[in-house]
């Protein structure tokens, strides 16, 4: 349990197996989807790089995007995640 001083909580549970997620298609739905905001597209860059340096592998990129910039990663288990500019 992760616990915010503003009273907002993250929990997480355990379980035996989790299938990947085949996002973009639902087939195998997504069980969680986490969003990250970054400052600006600098940032954003530097997210990129440090998400594949600790082994996501990128899923779309919309780094372009003048409304919204983001990237979606899927994590080493493949389970898709998001990172963007707030």
């Amino acid at each position: 349990m992760l616990r915010n001083q503003d009273g907002s909580n993250l929990a997480f549970q355990q379980v035996e197996s989790l299938p990947v997620s085949t996002w973009p298609t639902a087939d195998v739905p997504q069980m969680l989807h986490l969003d990250t905001v970054v400052p600006d597209v600098a940032a954003l860059e530097q997210a990129r790089e440090r998400a594949l340096e600790l082994g996501a592998r990128l899923l779309l990129d919309r780094s372009q995007d003048p409304d919204e910039p983001l990237y979606v990663f899927a994590d080493p288990s493949g389970h898709p995640f998001c990172v963007f500019v707030n």
